[in-house]
């Protein structure tokens, strides 16, 4: 009964906008009162690619995962480092998403586990998988998401829904918290290559608005800025998002100020318009193997917003 409560808030444009809103205002005033207290703020979400690239090779992937030809993935070493300065800024953070791509593709994810709950004792950390790969959750990954208290959220995509079961009782006979969605039968596009949107309005239809994004001692409000280089060096583009990053390691960064600008649109928010939505579909065959079924129209509205 309260799930499906839920999804009809959800469903409500409103009821969206009007729990935002309350949450900025929570937000708000938690922070006066730590401000006074002389305690450190608290970020309500931080998510972390463990992969750039995907095994599943979505089309209209938001995070332009198909686009990367090669493996790629983030240094420990300079985790470590952010994650640590992350907890010298903020008290906690509620939520830490470790995503990608695909992030059972990387063999070091054990230890990126143990380096989040070391810094975040109290953080809610989410392991989001397609679930291609869910039998490698064994051995020290396992041990890791047991010990850590991970919970494993899989997004259900067409290959999947037939293993939907299995799956469920795969992570249950081995102790696994896990989450699996409604089955995600369309995806959507929203670049708009040519920066006419209105970023206050691309702000609040964005689906990724407040998604605080780290890489390289580096944050953004959303992933976007840094995951646009695959949209550039696949379409040849020079759509420049770099201005919008904020260096965690710069000295006497306040949290506080440091939120204020997190919650603010961002210039580059005049590429993101009016979401379309498509059917979901793969590439196939991936990039990767020689995979050319694939436009820059994938990714691009194919109207303007204001």
């Amino acid at each position: 009964m309260l799930e499906k409560m839920a999804k009809k808030v959800v469903k409500s444009s409103f009821a969206v906008r009007s729990y935002l809103a309350f949450r900025r205002i929570f937000s708000l005033v938690d922070d006066a009162i730590r401000k006074k207290l002389n305690k450190k703020p608290v970020l309500y979400l931080l998510e972390y690619h463990m992969a750039e690239h995907c095994n599943m090779n979505c089309k209209n992937c938001f995070h332009f995962s198909p686009l990367v030809k090669t493996e790629t993935f983030p240094s420990l070493k300079q985790f470590k480092c952010d994650i640590v300065r992350l907890s010298e800024i903020f008290g906690n953070i509620k939520t830490i998403r470790l995503m990608g791509g695909e992030p059972l593709l990387n063999k070091e994810l054990p230890h990126f586990i143990y380096t989040t709950r070391k810094a975040f004792p109290r953080a809610n950390i989410h392991l989001l998988s397609n679930g291609l790969l869910y039998k490698k959750v064994e051995g020290d990954l396992l041990a890791a998401i047991k010990s850590h208290n991970v919970v494993i959220h899989i997004s259900l995509y067409k290959p999947m829904i037939p293993k939907r079961d299995e799956m469920a009782r795969y992570f249950t006979a081995n102790g696994v918290e896990h989450w699996i969605s409604d089955p995600i039968l369309h995806f959507a596009k929203y670049i708009n290559i040519d920066g006419t949107s209105n970023p206050k309005k691309a702000v609040r239809q964005c689906p990724a608005s407040r998604c605080v994004f780290l890489s390289n001692g580096k944050l953004a409000r959303c992933p976007l800025p840094f995951n646009i280089k695959h949209f550039n060096e696949y379409f040849n583009q020079s759509i420049n998002m770099e201005n919008e990053l904020i260096d965690i390691h710069t000295q006497g960064l306040d949290g506080f100020e440091l939120k204020k600008k997190l919650i603010q649109p961002m210039q580059s928010c005049r590429y993101c318009g009016k979401l379309e939505w498509r059917d979901w579909e793969q590439i196939n065959p991936p990039i990767s193997a020689g995979g050319e079924n694939i436009r820059i129209e994938d990714f691009c509205i194919s109207r303007l917003t204001d």
